[in-house]
């Protein structure tokens, strides 16, 4: 394997435990082999991630290796992944193309939304600049796709920070269960809430 493919093999497994929190070898191992010529064997992935500076490259990038699977750090306990394991089961993956894929290489990346552009204009209306709006946004988004089906506490943190009157917090409820429901979730395989009651009907 060239050092290009190293490195590409790493991006994949690091844009998986981005994408899904935690992952089999096998998946990424599976869907580096259907967007990219050059092909890697089952044996050769698990000897490669298995060896101690793999390991290393990717504890840096936030990402473990433990029985078989790529976990992200902010699965910080045995109880949370038993419920996101729970919580995936039967559920199919969403991949999308090469280059969307990799864009999941970068921790914060997440798709953006028209609803996330309505929660922007909301706060721009009750702030103006004395919040920085992006960084609340992606806050969020952030903090709803690694929830774990906890999305009224996220919903109500977030409220809260602002400290609006109740009437003015309201009108933001709407804005984040459509947000909610439009990020891509660990808890669904990387699918949005919508695509995967779509997909189920």
């Amino acid at each position: 394997m060239s050092m290009f493919e190293e490195e590409l093999l790493v991006e994949y497994i690091v844009a998986s435990t981005n994408l899904y929190g935690v992952t089999p070898f096998e998946h990424v191992c599976i869907v580096y082999n259907e967007q990219n010529e050059s092909k890697i064997q089952m044996e050769d992935f698990t000897t490669f991630v298995t060896s101690a500076t793999v390991q290393a490259m990717l504890e840096e990038r936030f990402v473990f290796v433990v029985d078989g699977e790529f976990i992200s750090e902010a699965i910080d306990s045995t109880e949370e992944k038993d419920r996101l394991d729970q919580a995936v089961r039967g559920k199919p993956y969403y991949v999308p193309d090469r280059t969307e894929f990799l864009k999941f290489v970068d921790e914060q990346y997440f798709q953006r939304t028209p609803q996330q552009e309505q929660l922007k204009q909301l706060l721009r209306e009750d702030y103006e600049d004395s919040l920085p709006i992006d960084e609340e946004v992606a806050g969020l988004v952030y903090n709803v796709q690694v929830s774990g089906g906890g999305f009224s506490s996220v919903l109500s943190m977030f409220l809260e920070d602002l400290q609006l009157p109740i009437q003015q917090a309201e009108r933001y409820i709407p804005v984040i269960i459509e947000i909610a429901e439009t990020t891509r979730l660990w808890e669904h395989k990387g699918h949005t809430q919508k695509e995967l009651l779509y997909m189920m009907s």
